[in-house]
């Protein structure tokens, strides 16, 4: 797999660097690269990862991909003592001999007036029961060195509700067919400001590996007002 970032080619004189960081643990420098020199960090330096640069962009290619890959990576570039990171890139392995789990999310978009609450859903397609399985809400946020983990689900076999203390909710409902489960989860949350903007993305966790769903970027949007019609 290639995970490519680009910069203004400006920045592209800067060092580069790449991070790597698994649910619950601290960020892993992977490597980086000043001008033609590739520099990994002891934890890389016996594995097959490649870094190529070009005019406007710097890439980490991972050859042969493993389930000890999986992870959230970060590129950046470093300024003096600090390092500006995009957005990071969720890595999922899958195995054909596991359980297929399908996470899908809606919706894509959505613009929040401040003091509104964002309502975001996510369907999860599994031959798993729900039970086993830990759905939990990420948010990555711009200017945020690391996304971060805002809200666990608390699966049961039957339908369940619960609220947690920073204005989110949730509930799930399933129901079984056959050998599929289809478990709906719903998350809300309040957007007072740009700090609560970002990307959603639901993940699943089972059998040792992370499903993330395609993401909802919301941003802060204006409110409307509706003119009212005065009788007389």
């Amino acid at each position: 797999v290639t995970l490519r970032c680009s910069f203004e080619e400006q920045k592209m004189n800067e060092k580069m660097v790449w991070y790597k960081q698994k649910p619950g643990q601290a960020p892993q420098n992977v490597g980086s690269l000043i001008a033609n020199i590739k520099i990994f960090s002891p934890e890389f330096e016996k594995s097959k990862i490649k870094l190529e640069r070009t005019s406007n962009s710097i890439s980490l290619i991972i050859p042969n991909t493993t389930k000890h890959d999986e992870g959230t990576y970060f590129c950046g570039f470093s300024l003096i003592n600090t390092v500006q990171f995009s957005t990071g890139t969720f890595l999922t392995v899958t195995d054909d001999s596991q359980p297929n789990i399908l996470v899908l999310q809606t919706p894509v978009s959505s613009s929040v007036p401040s003091g509104e609450a964002v309502n975001l859903q996510c369907t999860v397609l599994s031959e798993i029961r729900s039970a086993e399985l830990r759905v939990f809400w990420i948010r990555s946020a711009a200017g945020s060195s690391f996304p971060e983990i805002i809200f666990t689900h608390h699966n049961s076999s039957s339908s369940s509700s619960s609220s947690s203390s920073n204005n989110s909710s949730s509930s799930s409902n399933n129901s079984s067919r056959q050998c599929e489960i289809n478990s709906v989860y719903n998350f809300s949350k309040i957007i007072g400001n740009d700090n609560d903007t970002g990307i959603f993305y639901c993940a699943v966790q089972t059998c040792g590996r992370i499903i993330i769903g395609n993401g909802t970027t919301v941003n802060l949007g204006e409110l409307s007002f509706k003119p009212i019609a005065n009788s007389e």
